[in-house]
């Protein structure tokens, strides 16, 4: 995803040409997705070992 900022001076110094800025993601986010799926394996595991036979 880029934004892109018109107007602003680019690093060849051309005023007006177009910069594409990428926004920085929040760090927690990975950690977040990576404990659920931690999670969810274990509870998927759990149910298909004692549950389905």
């Amino acid at each position: 995803m880029f934004i892109v900022k018109k107007g602003l001076e680019s690093a060849s110094g051309f005023p007006g040409t177009f910069i594409f800025v990428v926004p920085a993601l929040a760090k927690h986010s990975y950690w977040f997705d990576f404990w659920m799926f931690l999670v969810f394996d274990v509870i998927l595991f759990l149910i298909v070992y004692f549950v389905i036979p």
